[in-house]
């Protein structure tokens, strides 16, 4: 493979560089952005390697059109390889409008590898190809130009290891008989709903004590205004409003301006630039139709057995160690919870794979039929 660096800038260029790339099974893929400042990331380099070449695409030349570019990315016969591409999964979403398809990350991969969840990049090539990462350069501006050749070979070098890493992992999880275990993972990420910011949802990511519909409801209003200014003004949305702020306005409901100035965490300059905007978003919310309020989470009718919930956890453990599987690709701390309830309907750990290493033992446990024991640092199952 050629690794010498080529920043492509021009149309006839990026054209002929798809075409080529279009004929290869799989790709690898990563961008440099930044975010720091803004609600929408600045998208600054795209890299792509193939088997036998490697570029470098400037997004920010003037003129250049990545239509070849959106092309490829949804051409089902090339696999588009990404190491914990969610960011980047976003970006190309909010310029393509859908995915690029099909994907496959290797971070999640990892998981059934030995590797633990969330492995990073550099890990992961140490671990397949002996190769220690450079990390020099990833503190860079990607947004300057020139860029330097260091700073070009450090962004190719990582689709360039990326490509080759993809077909020792994938041989691995295939020799291993696991590839239907990353099914589910890898089509929740290909899901376009993750990528979509629902106005009128984004609330339900801020951390609250509300638990009357009312506040929720103003909760609401004052998520989608801030979401729409951060939008507007590209701005993070923290730089708008801070959380704690959203919360203690919901909570306290200020009919005016003044009213908003006496609300802890409600500074001046808040009131000024934001104060009309924050009464009317209140506003709306008082006035709203009561069927469009959120109805607060009900507790579960029954709580877990919280001796119960930790053995499962430690069987988990010992499970996930014993198949050299990132035990959250087995289970969640939200299924862990339900079989300490007794649930037992639509739970995926009683399914597939699932239950053939840890669903059936799981079972065992909660039946009296196995029980735990501990021989030094190691976890031993013993028959009842």
């Amino acid at each position: 493979m050629s690794n010498k660096p080529s920043l492509i800038s021009d149309n006839k260029t990026l054209a002929d560089i798809c075409r080529r790339f279009a004929d290869y099974s799989h790709i690898a893929i990563d961008t440099e952005f930044l975010r720091e400042t803004t609600y929408y990331p600045k998208l600054c380099l795209i890299q792509m390697a193939s088997a036998d070449e490697a570029v470098a695409i400037d997004p920010l030349a003037e003129h250049l059109d990545l239509a070849p570019l959106f092309t490829l990315f949804t051409n089902p016969n090339v696999v588009k390889v990404f190491h914990a591409g969610k960011q980047d999964f976003e970006i190309f979403f909010q310029l393509m409008n859908t995915l690029p398809t099909p994907i496959y990350d290797t971070q999640i991969a990892a998981m059934v590898c030995g590797l633990g969840d969330q492995v990073g990049y550099d890990r992961l090539i140490q671990s397949f190809l002996n190769i220690q990462i450079d990390k020099s350069s990833q503190f860079t501006d990607w947004s300057q130009r020139p860029l330097s050749p260091k700073q070009y070979h450090y962004a190719l070098d990582d689709v360039i290891h990326l490509e080759r890493a993809y077909s020792l992992i994938t041989e691995n999880i295939a020799n291993a008989g696991r590839e239907m275990w990353l099914t589910e993972e890898m089509q929740q990420i290909a899901k376009p709903d993750q990528y979509q910011v629902d106005l009128y949802q984004i609330w339900t990511r801020i951390k609250h004590r509300i638990n009357k519909p009312q506040g929720l409801n103003r909760l609401k209003h004052l998520g989608h205004w801030r979401e729409q200014t951060a939008q507007r003004r590209n701005q993070p949305r923290q730089r708008i409003a801070k959380d704690d702020m959203l919360v203690s306005v919901a909570q306290q409901n200020p009919g005016s301006i003044e009213d908003l100035s006496r609300v802890r965490g409600v500074n001046g300059h808040i009131v000024k630039q934001y104060g009309r905007d924050i009464i009317a978003a209140i506003n709306t919310a008082n006035t709203e139709d009561k069927q469009l309020w959120p109805t607060p989470p009900q507790r579960p009718a029954k709580p877990a057995p919280q001796a119960t919930a930790d053995l499962l956890k430690v069987l988990l453990k010992h499970c996930a160690e014993e198949i050299d599987v990132a035990s959250r690709l087995i289970a969640n701390n939200q299924d862990i919870e339900d079989l300490a309830r007794g649930k037992t309907k639509d739970i995926k750990v009683l399914k597939g794979w699932r239950y053939d290493v840890f669903g059936q033992w799981a079972e065992k446990l909660l039946t009296g039929r196995i029980a735990l024991s501990a021989d030094g640092a190691k976890t031993v199952i013993i028959p009842r």
